[in-house]
């Protein structure tokens, strides 16, 4: 999961920049970007705003990351049913994830188990299947429910 720190750390890095150019740029010390990039500390909403302008990033972007979309890859059945289908349910101040392989995740939401992971609001269930058989990878679903926010994402298992 990307935090701010490790966004500030990247889009720093993408930017060639060392952490004391970056600390002159936003009239701090080093030892505060420090803080931010190892997320000991936060910079406060009006230095954030700065921050992405210096880095050239909007505030989402710096907050959350860059967001990669699903994509479509022609693969065959063996190296889809390799991937990973990782799951991250947040409730009430609770973050849950979990790795599944791709036939497990087939499994779950044949019979009902992700629905009742994630909850009965949550309508993209059925059409998750259809994506990950597709061959998508990435970020598949992003949605916020009223009991959760879920993220469901395809990875590539490495060996």
């Amino acid at each position: 999961m990307n935090t701010i720190g490790r966004n500030i750390a990247y889009f720093r890095k993408q930017k060639n920049m060392t952490q004391e150019e970056l600390a002159e740029k936003m009239s701090v010390t080093a030892q505060a970007i420090s803080k931010w990039e190892c997320d000991a500390s936060y910079p406060d909403i009006i230095t954030v705003q700065a921050l992405s302008k210096v880095l050239g990033v909007s505030v989402t972007e710096l907050l959350d990351g860059i967001q990669t979309p699903a994509q479509i890859n022609d693969a065959p059945r063996e190296v889809i049913d390799r991937r990973i289908v990782r799951i991250e349910v947040k409730t009430d101040g609770t973050t849950i994830v979990t790795r599944f392989p791709v036939p497990a995740m087939k499994k779950a939401i044949e019979n009902g188990t992700l629905e009742r992971l994630i909850g009965d609001d949550f309508e993209e269930v059925a059409s998750i299947l259809g994506m990950i058989e597709a061959g998508m990878t990435g970020r598949l679903v992003d949605v916020n429910t009223p009991k959760a926010q879920v993220v469901i994402t395809v990875e590539y298992y490495e060996d």
